[in-house]
Order: C-alpha cells, then sequence, then structure tokens
C-alpha cells in the first residue's frame, strides 16, 4: 500500500475514546471541542507530573495501537502485542484511556488502541515506533488531531 493510500485509511477512522460517561469518536483534522472541555477537565484532577494538579488551559495526547504493525497479523498476536503494549503504558506510569481505531465502512477489522494523555509527539513517536507502527494520532487542547508518521 502507498503512503497515499495509507494516509487515506487513517483519515477515513475513527478514533473511539472510551470513558466512563460514554465515548468521543476523533476524526483527523476534525476539531472536537467537546472532548477538548473533558481533557480540560480531567487535568484539574491528574497532573501532567508531580505538581499538584489544577487549572490548565492545554493537554497534548497521543492514540497508538499495537495492532497489525505494517501488515494483517492473526487476532491473537495481535491480542498479545496489545497487552505489551498495556504494560508498557503502565510501567512507563503514563496516564491513559481505552481507545479503538474503527475503519469507515468495517474495511479493516476494529483495532484496540490507547489514547495516552500528557504525552508529547517525541514520547508517541518513540512509543509508536517499538511497537512497529507506521504512524500514530498526535494532538492537544484547541487543535485538531493529526496523523504522525514515524
Amino acid at each position: 500500500m502507498s503512503r497515499a493510500e495509507l494516509e487515506a485509511a487513517f483519515c477515513a477512522t475513527t478514533y473511539r475514546v472510551t470513558v466512563p460517561e460514554g465515548s468521543f469518536a476523533l476524526r483527523i483534522g476534525v476539531a472536537a471541542p467537546a472532548f477538548d472541555a473533558f481533557l480540560l477537565r480531567l487535568a484539574t484532577q491528574w497532573p501532567a507530573s508531580d505538581d499538584e494538579p489544577g487549572e490548565t488551559t492545554e493537554m497534548c495526547w497521543g492514540i497508538v495501537t499495537a495492532y497489525n504493525p505494517a501488515a494483517l497479523l492473526s487476532e491473537q498476536v495481535n491480542r498479545l502485542a496489545h497487552k505489551r503494549l498495556l504494560k508498557r503504558i503502565k510501567a512507563l506510569g503514563w496516564f491513559f484511556l481505552p481507545a479503538s481505531n474503527v475503519s469507515d465502512g468495517g474495511v479493516w477489522p476494529v483495532e484496540p488502541s490507547c489514547l495516552v494523555l500528557w504525552a508529547d509527539e517525541q514520547r508517541m513517536r518513540v512509543l509508536g515506533s517499538e511497537f512497529g507502527q507506521l504512524a500514530v494520532v498526535c494532538g492537544r487542547t484547541g487543535s485538531v488531531p493529526k496523523l504522525l508518521w514515524l
């Protein structure tokens, strides 16, 4: 698949983030003000570092999956990779929310993923590369989600 075809596939995907109140459907290049507001409320509970939680006007985040790095793999192999991803994120002490990547029209199987909070682009590059991904989705409150090629 060419890079243009891959980019079209990434853009023809909904990145669904699951939260206790329901879910948010994120798309590359599409603003999500309700999601931004949710993140800013959440930021008052979860600090970016060892600092005390408090008011913040910005939070960066990234979505990564361990599924199908550069190829379509078996469900069993993908599930094991996802477990390793969860273990890695937890070992790093990062805050995350469950997510899933849902292709338009069901062209691809749904891929479990993670939305990592307080994750700048460099952290997401490293994590995505560690799991063999070609790209990750990154964003920050006040801007649209974007595709970050690795």
